[in-house]
């Protein structure tokens, strides 16, 4: 049945799916053969409150009957003006203007366009290097390729993409350092601020964070920040950037944003980049858009999803979730052959011993092969074993997850 589905992030000699899914509900996936799984990753990071919400799928059922996709090149319509109007008072300080797109790759793609032609109309137009760090990934168009990390996932395509200055990650002064001498000719630093995902979950300090704004403030760059995963509650608060108590110039988001129903991404930016664009010819517009940039039906989804979040108390719920890894990390601490076992927010990462080590080390999988039949799905990061579950997860089924998490890192550890 699934023989011409090309998969994603996937070697298709031999593969297999693990199942076909026929129904989800809450935290939970249904299978054809009966077996049931609590998605431990929220089905890559999208789903915020549970699967199957009936609050989203009513008002993803009233818009489509009202109507579907219209151009927004010339027209506007309630569910975009009234999202942007709900995401102006959850979006962090001054980021008022929201540019829509259909997901993260082009929301970041929109970011890194929308911080080169800010410096352009402004007659900045020496300004066009951009400054990432090692371990990014920021998604798989070429320009979102360009500021990631060079490696497994973008290598055939090097001689397509654009060079970037690349510094460590959690290294404060050596972007002051970079921009002492490269400033004049930097349009933007981008980053995954707390939490690096596809690197390995990777964290840096909110002290870092602070710092990296108050550097590019100091020497005139644009702060570009990629919430595409770490927005929505991931890291414990609406935006990661929260936690530092700074606004970037520019932020990326998408994601959870609908609750992981429908595709939608939004770029927003401060009043002074939105004014670069406002001139007397069409050559200052920022000449960008997608075919399906602000469905209604995706709008309609998001608005539902975003309400949640006070009505349901979910960032309480997610504090909850927290203390319960936090509880559950002295027993994995305690197993030879697991190192670094963090947590923050809903994320809970621990890598496992190995001479390979990376994406591509085998030894996760391993795992993941043994808590699928237990009743986990996961999906590791090479050697790094991490849960994201849903914000709806119980305590006694998150308990579950850590028990069965646990279980088969045990037996893999002793194998």
């Amino acid at each position: 049945m699934s023989a011409s589905i090309w998969h994603p992030f996937t070697q298709m000699k031999g593969f297999e799916p693990r199942g076909r899914v026929t129904a989800a509900q809450g935290a939970w996936l249904s299978f054809a053969d009966g077996h049931q799984a609590i998605d431990g990753i929220s089905s890559w990071w999208v789903n915020t409150h549970g699967h199957s919400h009936p609050k989203i799928a009513e008002a993803i059922a009233a818009q489509a009957r009202q109507f579907d996709q219209v151009i927004l090149a010339d027209f506007s319509h309630e569910p975009a003006a009234r999202l942007s109007a709900v995401l102006k008072d959850m979006l962090p300080g001054d980021l008022d203007h929201v540019f829509y797109s259909d997901n993260g790759s082009t929301s970041v793609e929109v970011m890194l366009k929308m911080a080169l032609q800010a410096q352009h109309n402004l007659g900045a137009k020496q300004r066009r290097d951009f400054v990432a760090f090692e371990g990014a990934y920021h998604g798989d168009t070429v320009g979102a390729m360009s500021v990631g990390e060079r490696g497994v996932f973008n290598e055939p395509f090097w001689d397509l993409l654009f060079d970037s200055t690349v510094l460590p990650y959690g290294d404060a002064q050596a972007l002051r350092a970079h921009l002492e001498k490269h400033a004049q000719t930097t349009a933007g630093v981008i980053m995954e601020p707390l939490v690096q995902g596809a690197a390995g979950m990777v964290f840096s300090s909110v002290d870092y964070l602070r710092e990296c704004s108050d550097i590019c403030r100091e020497f005139g760059v644009y702060f570009l920040l990629d919430e595409v995963m770490t927005g929505w509650g991931r890291t414990g608060t609406l935006f990661a950037c929260e936690q530092a108590g700074i606004t970037p110039d520019i932020l990326a988001a998408s994601k959870g944003i609908t609750g992981g129903t429908l595709p939608l991404g939004i770029t927003t930016c401060s009043p002074a980049i939105y004014e670069a664009f406002l001139g007397n010819q069409k050559t200052e517009a920022f000449l960008h858009g997608h075919s399906y940039t602000g469905n209604p039906i995706a709008c309609a989804a998001s608005l539902a999803a975003l309400s949640l979040y006070e009505e349901e108390g979910t960032l309480q719920r997610i504090a909850g979730i927290e203390s319960q890894y936090s509880a559950a990390a002295p027993l994995f601490s305690g197993l030879d052959g697991v190192e670094n076992v963090r947590q923050r927010g809903d994320i809970f990462a621990f890598e496992l011993t190995s001479e390979m080590g990376g994406y591509l080390d085998p030894i996760g999988r391993r795992v993941s092969d043994r808590t699928f039949p237990m009743g986990l799905y996961s999906r590791p990061l090479g050697n790094t074993l991490y849960l994201m579950p849903p914000f709806c997860i119980s305590e006694p089924e998150l308990d579950r997850c850590l028990d069965h998490l646990f279980e088969a890192t045990r037996a893999e550890l002793s194998a």
